[in-house]
């Protein structure tokens, strides 16, 4: 399953116009699932529930967003910036988190076995 191309199309403005949109439709499911965010500057972005399974954010910068309950399974997060994120209760089994840095992120619940971590900077 593609990811929604308005979806996309919506993150391609950045993390401002996502989030108002977001509290504007709050019962929209959102699965962005295989999606391509390389090298995006998501600050602050709310990502909360999110499905992105298997989605490739390699080097997007997600500082201070709000992962909470978003599933990466699998996803590439290799040289994420994670710093300050809201990960509680997010799930990143089988992810990709080479050299990603976590300083200061909340991993409270987060769930991530058997994922990639090697380099991985500020770990809890």
């Amino acid at each position: 399953m593609s990811p929604s191309s308005e979806l996309l199309a919506r993150l391609k403005y950045g993390a401002t116009p996502w989030n108002v949109w977001r509290r504007e439709h709050p019962d929209v499911a959102l699965v962005l699932d295989g999606a391509v965010l390389d090298g995006m500057i998501l600050i602050g972005v709310d990502f909360s529930g999110v499905s992105l399974r298997g989605a490739s954010l390699h080097a997007v910068n997600l500082m201070n967003a709000d992962l909470r309950g978003a599933d990466f399974t699998g996803a590439n997060l290799v040289e994420a910036d994670l710093i300050c994120a809201n990960l509680d209760g997010a799930i990143l089994e089988g992810a990709q988190l080479r050299e990603a840095d976590f300083l200061g992120a909340n991993l409270k619940n987060a769930r991530y076995s058997a994922s990639d971590l090697t380099g991985a900077l500020h770990l809890p």
